[in-house]
């Protein structure tokens, strides 16, 4: 018998042939991975997603919390300072009734002795009579009536105000006026500052036509300031804005488009600017200047708007170069300033503003310690909407032009409650001034004039 045997010499097991998977590939190149595998990374996926959230809505939580307790703290805050403001008010209040109550007061008691001093006049008046005609009555009848009329003299000056003699605001009245609209001569377009000299000189703020007018009290022009080297239509744009003559005859002339203080001599020659950035100016911590004014000490007294200060400048008479400034700080807006060449007093206007400060005029005495602050309490007189133009007269009352729902001039006298005395006839009036015959003038800007008003009837302003 014959057996075959296979070809091969070493025997060999069969081996299965790979099974394609369902990708196409073949399970020996890359395996699949189980279905328990993957639920497992699931799950693990699943737990950091958990824990993340978990995260975030702690951190949410967190961040909820903090801006309550701001939330909560800024409320908190708040009513606090609304309680301090409502408690500052009613002590505002308070004091108010307190002043007004004193004022009534002040006022019966001066009312009673007015009646008093009218009761008595008469007969003062038939004994000092009766004394001239009887000059040969006996020594003893002549000591008696000069004793009565010694303890009547008494009580007048006790108790009448010398003041309330050749002073009473409430007869202030309009005697004349000049100027008109145009650029002649004499003419006026919207003036605006004005200065009376103690000689009776106005110099007057022409900013319309960019110049200043020197008149007389009547209008007749004796002289005309502008800037040199300016062609009309540059001096339009040069906005002229408050004027000052101290006793060396050196003019003061601040320019609120130069943002500068111009210095002229009494010829009208341009000596110094300071502030501003043009040629010639020079740096004098100027920024924004507004009112200018001569202070009891012959220096110029000037408000800066923006730094919010007052600048007392010494000037040397001839070059008009600065000899010594002073700085006062504390002002808010300071707008328009005037003092009292006699008791050295100043008052200053700020212009107020939407987050709360109020427009008022502030008081200072030679120190610059604020004494007063008018327009704000109407207990003491007229709030002030927008005030102006103001001056002070040798008594200490403060004059302000104000433009509320009418344009007005108010007097806040030194003591007692201030009140209109010019009420009509005023059309933005930007200046006054008070000369030496006790005659009050007023810049009335939009009528393009100057008025004239009696204010005191007396030589003493």
């Amino acid at each position: 018998m014959h057996l075959i045997t296979p070809l091969s010499s070493s025997p060999t097991s069969p081996t299965p042939a790979s099974s394609p998977n369902q990708d196409g590939q073949s399970n020996g190149s890359s395996p699949r991975q189980s279905p328990l595998c993957w639920a497992a990374q699931a799950e693990r996926d699943l737990a950091q997603a958990k824990e993340e959230l978990c995260r975030m809505q702690e951190r949410h939580t967190t961040e909820i919390e903090s801006v309550k307790r701001g939330v909560e703290r800024a409320i908190l805050g708040a009513r606090r300072e609304e309680r301090r403001l409502l408690e500052r008010v009613e002590q505002d209040h308070r004091d108010t009734q307190q002043r007004l109550e004193q004022i009534q007061k002040e006022n019966m008691a001066a009312a009673r002795k007015k009646a008093t001093v009218s009761g008595i006049k008469q007969p003062f008046v038939a004994r000092s009579l009766s004394m001239s005609e009887i000059d040969g009555s006996s020594q003893e009848l002549n000591r008696s009536r000069g004793e009565r009329e010694e303890l009547v003299l008494q009580e007048l000056d006790e108790e009448i105000d010398p003041s309330h003699i050749v002073f009473n605001p409430r007869d202030v009245h309009l005697i004349g006026q000049f100027g008109k609209q145009g650029s002649g001569r004499a003419d006026l377009t919207l003036p605006s500052g004005i200065h009376a000299t103690p000689q009776g000189q106005l110099f007057i703020v022409d900013c319309g036509n960019a110049r200043v007018q020197v008149t007389d009290p009547h209008g007749n022009v004796l002289q005309q300031v502008a800037s040199p080297n300016a062609d009309c239509s540059t001096r339009r744009c040069r906005n002229y804005f408050d004027i000052a003559v101290n006793a060396k005859g050196l003019i003061a002339l601040s320019c609120a488009a130069e943002r500068a203080l111009l210095v002229f001599n009494r010829h009208g020659r341009l000596l110094q600017t300071f502030g501003g950035s043009g040629f010639g100016s020079t740096k004098d911590e100027l920024e924004a200047p507004r009112g200018v004014t001569v202070t009891r000490l012959d220096e110029f007294l000037v408000a800066d708007i923006r730094k919010g200060t007052l600048i007392a400048l010494k000037l040397e008479p001839k070059t008009g170069s600065r000899l010594e400034r002073t700085v006062v700080t504390g002002f808010h807006r300071p707008y328009l300033v005037a003092a009292c060449l006699s008791s050295g007093m100043v008052a200053v206007s700020e212009r107020g503003n939407e987050t709360g400060r109020l427009p008022c005029i502030k008081v200072l005495e030679p120190g610059w310690n604020t004494v007063r602050v008018l327009g704000v309490c109407a207990g003491m007189g007229p709030v002030l909407t927008s005030p102006w133009g103001i001056c002070v007269d040798t008594d200490g009352n403060v004059l302000v032009a104000d433009w509320g729902e009418q344009h007005r001039i108010i007097v806040y006298p030194a003591q007692g409650v201030g009140w209109p005395i010019i009420s009509q006839g005023l059309s933005s009036p930007r200046g006054l001034t008070l000369l030496p015959e006790g005659q009050l003038a007023v810049s009335d800007s939009m009528h393009h004039c100057i008025k004239m008003y009696q204010y005191k009837a007396d030589h003493s302003v």
